[in-house]
């Protein structure tokens, strides 16, 4: 007997028709699901045991009735593009497999890219923390869900541990769970994965908006406690000798944060504190910060060091997690399932907002404080508890967490950062990679160390080197979010590094800032459709076949491509993706910096770039909103005041553009449209931007940058061009 259900119907605009799921076998039992649009998903066995190493494809009757009291199967439509299946069993670990062909990729489920790779296959490995490997350590975002290069994705929607395996022949999930819930979702269009994120967020979590202060530039030190220069003699001082720096190189920068050691105690967390040696007026301090511009956040864990307020309380209250041993580094986590370990927990980081510090920097979770099992709910449990304790005093905006140990349902409660990157080139190449593989697990807001953290041997002040740090500063300036660590004797601005390098950090930290419009706006949208800011080649170019494995370059928002340097010696090769656009097979890019050279879709071009350069482009008919709208520690222009520009690089070939601005209320639509026959463009938007006045409104053609006269329409406006050459002609 073969069960179908079937659903005609628009979705996104998009006709999705005849979509069936079926019975395909009882002995295993096993599901297919096909859509008109060629489209198939094998659904080839559903699984349950006693153990994760014992599961097995279980047999059921067309019903779903699992064969020995097995439990029950049951699947349905609950969305145009998403079938839903639950197995409720009898067995303690429950899964599924999935048919793969040959050629067939995967992506998702891990941030940390294996084997320098955005896809999956040949990789098996539990839906944990990665732990020390090669390029980065501790690279520890995670989600239940994986995307297929066929065009499905499927969600398992549990935080309960379990493992992934993806093979060449089937890909399979199996979680420590009786009751399992998984999604499987096609696009809405061939090719459209942007559609498979959004409903995959829409069914999971989507990340919120951060402040304005959390795109950065943040400044950092892993120990703000040594590493003194001229009159300075502690940890306050250290940071004050930053912004002065900072401020006499007209550096922009948003907000600082103190790694530990910081506060008394062992190891210098558990007492809720500031070092008073250190730290002699903590509060004063962060005042003064937030005088000078800088948001402050503190490093946080849950980890209770021996012999500290928090492990002591939580030995009286029976709260820690047994057979762990507490000595130095080695402190075991409370077990926040308990309500009394959570709710004294959240009373005591209350303690850092109430002194004016706005975020937490959410450190392990996945070093052995805790049984594996446990990873993924404690520490969901531990970013509620940092979110809810900023909440409460600063609002749902107004402060910035970020961690490395995160799962999907901690997409709204916690921001990323890619733990511990090595500081060298590997470094930077795994941390690109895992930039990508993160946005596509929904985790758009992100960032890396820039440099990198493991700096080997013993903190030596050459790594990183001048040249790879420079090549990294140019990354995070085209990352989501900029923070950069200085101090312990790796600081731009003393010896060993030369002064050239400073202009490197001042050129990519202000373009950096002035590209916080572009992406709070492209944030906003993942806030709203979980599609991220950083994009993997093949969301933008699906029709391109090579799109689907680049590691080393990515989309930024829609109008910017980015192909970083990842080589000493500043030489690479950088393929531009081919896709179609208007009249266009492919669509081509315009080189950002000088915006004199043009590159078509489908080409490559052999690149050799001093480090003041970076291989940055916008795509043809595209918008770029940039400007400073966020004064941050920005002193040195008297009567500052917000100023938006609007880049404009039409083309006669591409139709209409649009960018979505977020003004930080709603989103004002900016469109580019594009007159041929009258060698005319016109830039126009329908609503306030936000600042006082009017932008600087400026298109880019063969004559180079044309300034337009602005004309106010009512809360909007437009400014127009005749006699236009567009360079892409």
């Amino acid at each position: 007997m073969w069960l179908l259900l079937s659903l005609a119907c628009s979705l996104f605009g998009s006709a999705l028709s005849d979509i069936s799921v079926s019975v395909s076998g009882t002995t295993p039992f096993s599901l297919t699901v096909t859509s008109n649009q060629g489209v198939t998903v094998i659904n080839k066995a559903i699984l349950g045991g006693g153990t994760n190493n014992t599961a097995s494809p279980v047999s059921a009757s067309n019903d779903g009735v699992v064969s020995n009291s097995g439990g029950l199967i049951d699947w349905s439509l609950i969305q145009p593009n998403v079938v839903k299946i639950q197995y409720n069993s009898t067995f303690a670990f429950s899964g599924a497999q999935f048919a793969a062909e040959p050629n067939e990729s995967f992506y998702g489920v891990w941030e940390y890219p294996w084997n320098d790779s955005l896809t999956n296959n040949g990789v098996e490995f539990d839906l944990k923390g990665v732990g020390n490997s090669v390029g980065v350590n501790w690279d520890n975002a995670r989600a239940p869900a994986f995307y297929s290069s066929a065009g499905y994705g499927v969600y398992a929607d549990t935080l309960d541990m379990g493992s992934f395996q993806f093979s060449s022949s089937q890909t399979q999930f199996i979680f420590n769970t009786s009751g399992l819930t998984y999604y499987i979702i096609l696009a809405t269009t061939p090719g459209d994965y942007k559609s498979i994120i959004e409903t995959y967020t829409g069914l999971s979590a989507r990340i919120t908006m951060p402040p304005d202060s959390g795109y950065g530039p943040t400044f950092w030190s892993d120990n703000f406690e040594a590493d003194f220069h001229g009159s300075v003699s502690n940890a306050q001082q250290n940071y004050y000798d930053v912004v002065d720096h900072l401020y006499y190189n007209r550096i922009h920068a948003t907000s600082m944060f103190a790694d530990r050691p910081y506060g008394t105690g062992n190891y210098s967390w558990g007492d809720f504190d500031f070092d008073p040696t250190y730290y002699p007026t903590p509060k004063q301090f962060i005042a003064n910060l937030s005088t000078w511009g800088f948001d402050f956040q503190v490093w946080a864990a849950n980890r209770a060091f021996l012999d500290t307020e928090l492990y002591n309380a939580s030995v009286a209250g029976g709260w820690l997690f047994p057979g762990i041993n507490p000595e130095y580094f080695l402190g075991p986590a409370l077990n926040l399932s308990i309500p009394a370990a959570y709710e004294y927990f959240l009373n005591q980081m209350a303690y850092f907002p109430s002194v004016g510090v706005k975020g937490f920097k959410i450190d392990r979770g996945e070093e052995g404080e805790m049984p594996v099992w446990e990873q993924n709910t404690q520490m969901r449990l531990f970013e509620q508890i940092c979110e809810t304790v900023m909440v409460n005093k600063w609002g749902k905006s107004g402060f910035y967490n970020f961690a490395r140990s995160v799962v999907d349902r901690s997409r709204s409660l916690a921001n990323v950062w890619n733990g511990d990157s090595h500081a060298n080139f590997t470094g930077l190449r795994y941390s690109i990679a895992s930039g990508i593989r993160a946005s596509l697990l929904g985790f758009s807001t992100w960032s890396s160390d820039t440099g990198g953290y493991i700096r080997s041997p013993n903190l030596v002040a050459d790594q990183p080197t001048p040249e790879l740090w420079a090549r990294w500063m140019h990354f995070s300036s085209y990352s989501p979010v900029y923070e950069i660590m200085v101090g312990t004797n790796h600081t731009p601005w003393y010896p060993p590094y030369p002064a050239r390098l400073v202009s490197v950090l001042r050129a990519t930290a202000n373009e950096h800032h002035a590209l916080v419009p572009y992406i709070k706006s492209f944030t906003y949208q993942a806030t709203q459709t979980g599609i991220p800011v950083m994009r993997a080649l093949f969301l933008e170019a699906p029709d391109d076949p090579t799109a689907y494995d680049t590691s080393d370059a990515y989309f930024f928002g829609d109008s910017f491509f980015v192909a970083p340097i990842v080589h000493e010696g500043g030489m690479r090769n950088v393929y531009f993706p081919k896709h179609a656009a208007g009249n266009h097979t492919a669509r081509a890019y315009l080189e950002y910096y000088n915006k004199t050279s043009v590159y078509q879709g489908g080409l490559s071009a052999a690149l050799n770039l001093e480090w003041e350069y970076s291989p940055v482009y916008v795509r043809e008919g595209s918008i770029v909103v940039r400007g400073d709208i966020n004064q941050g520690n920005n002193k040195w222009t008297q009567n500052w005041q917000p100023s938006l520009a609007i880049e404009a690089f039409p083309s006669y070939n591409y139709g209409t553009a649009r960018f979505p601005y977020y003004n930080g209320m709603e989103v004002v639509n900016i469109t580019l449209s594009s007159q041929a026959k009258l060698n005319t463009v016109l830039v126009q938007w329908d609503g306030s931007l936000g600042i006082p006045g009017q932008p600087q409104v400026v298109f880019y053609g063969k004559g180079g940058a044309q300034n337009a006269t602005v004309k106010v329409l009512g809360a909007g406006g437009s400014a127009q061009v005749t006699g236009f050459q567009s360079i892409f002609s």
